[in-house]
């Protein structure tokens, strides 16, 4: 198990701190709730459910564009629709059965769910408090000039070529 959960946070160099962020989004908004003291159960049970499913929503996606970005650019916008897809089908599921079932608030399911989107938000203050705090490197990475890009472009457009030629004079 632990190399398992190992994997996916050697996936991607974001995917920890997002996690943190949700968490921590999960944590305001509890906190939020306690003020409703009638039905508190009710509403926390829904917004941890909402929070569990954001946390599964940012490990599939960091998996499949682990998945996604070694396929051409139509095989890769057809993975990446069919798995949004399986998500959002998912998670209407589990606010269907919220429904149902009357158990757990399927709105504040909905507001824990978002704490995908808050923890993206809040991933680059985490990034950089985590630098600041010594617990990770900052990792420069080399950003492309335009001209280096356009260079780039008119390689690829030379081995296209090249390979074009290769095939109609074999034929």
């Amino acid at each position: 198990m632990k190399q398992w959960l190992g994997r996916f946070f050697q996936m991607s160099d974001v995917l920890d701190e997002l996690l943190c962020g949700i968490l921590f989004y999960g944590l305001i908004c509890q906190a939020g709730l306690l003020l409703f003291k009638k039905a508190a159960l009710y509403h926390s049970i829904g917004l941890w459910i909402g929070i569990v499913l954001a946390i599964l929503g940012a490990f599939h996606i960091t998996w499949t564009l682990d998945r996604i970005l070694d396929l051409g650019a139509e095989d890769a916008i057809k993975k990446s629709r069919s798995y949004a897809v399986l998500r959002y089908g998912i998670v209407l599921i589990v606010l269907g059965v919220l429904m149902i079932v009357n158990k757990a608030n399927p709105l504040t399911a909905f507001l824990g769910l978002m704490g995908l989107k808050a923890g993206a938000y809040i991933q680059p203050v985490i990034h950089k408090a985590a630098v600041k705090t010594g617990l990770k490197q900052e990792v420069q990475k080399p950003l492309l000039t335009p001209e280096e890009v356009d260079e780039l472009i008119a390689i690829e457009k030379g081995k296209k070529k090249a390979k074009e030629q290769e095939v109609l004079e074999n034929e």
